[in-house]
């Protein structure tokens, strides 16, 4: 075989390769996922795919897609964004991850409607939509919450059983660091609605929190569910 046939063929084979490298189907690593994870279709590229009626825990979540930086792999790192969208749950971030799952999430934005018709495995006897916007949102390791900077906010709770009743609509503003301990520290306030309350969250992670301040009713059949708290 002659030498520029030689080159050819190799030239040839890098460049399929590098092409499978950028175009490598996502369909190919459905092994890879958590047990607990399972997708309906697998579309796209691992570097910009889809999983169509993704599935956690016996959750069904909606349809996820992604796009990732196929360079930053070889740095140890996942950069790029993600995005969720379903009946329950929406979600939409950039991420700036260690492949442990440790970094950092920016420009978060969801929203999780808390309905047990829409996610069964909410069972709540509470009705409301919990809408999330941060800057920016670390993870330590198991993943575990390090800190988040900006907003949290419930929005038209209602209590089901055994008495149906509005309950207002609330926002937690995080925007200070976290404590020696670990501690993240929010500010809570009432955005409207039959009780008025003003006082702080203290997140522990990884599953700890603390709520302290005040709270009065806007009505008299409010400030007597107050009195009997």
């Amino acid at each position: 075989m002659k030498r520029g046939s030689s080159l050819t063929i190799i030239a040839g084979i890098a460049v399929f390769l590098v092409v499978l490298f950028f175009y490598l189907p996502a369909s190919w690593f459905g092994w890879a996922l958590p047990k607990q994870v399972t997708c309906r279709e697998l579309g796209g590229s691992l570097w910009h795919g889809e999983c169509l009626g993704l599935t956690t825990q016996g959750a069904t979540l909606g349809d996820a897609t992604w796009n990732i930086a196929p360079g930053r792999v070889f740095t140890g790192r996942l950069g790029g964004d993600f995005e969720l969208r379903g009946s329950a749950m929406n979600l939409r971030s950039d991420m700036d991850l260690g492949f442990s799952g440790v970094g950092e999430l920016r420009n978060v934005a969801g929203s999780l409607v808390l309905d047990p018709a829409l996610l069964p495995q909410l069972q709540l006897q509470q009705r409301g939509t919990v809408t999330l916007k941060l800057e920016r949102l670390e993870l330590a390791s198991g993943p575990a919450l390090r800190s988040l900077r900006r907003t949290l906010e419930l929005h038209d709770l209602r209590e089901m059983q055994p008495q149906p009743m509005d309950l207002g609509s609330y926002q937690v503003i995080f925007d200070s660091p976290p404590q020696a301990d670990g501690g993240l520290p929010g500010k809570l306030r009432d955005l409207g609605g039959p009780f008025a309350v003003e006082g702080t969250v203290m997140l522990n992670p990884p599953n700890a929190y603390l709520v302290q301040g005040f709270i009065t009713g806007r009505t008299a059949s409010a400030e007597s569910v107050v009195r009997e708290i």
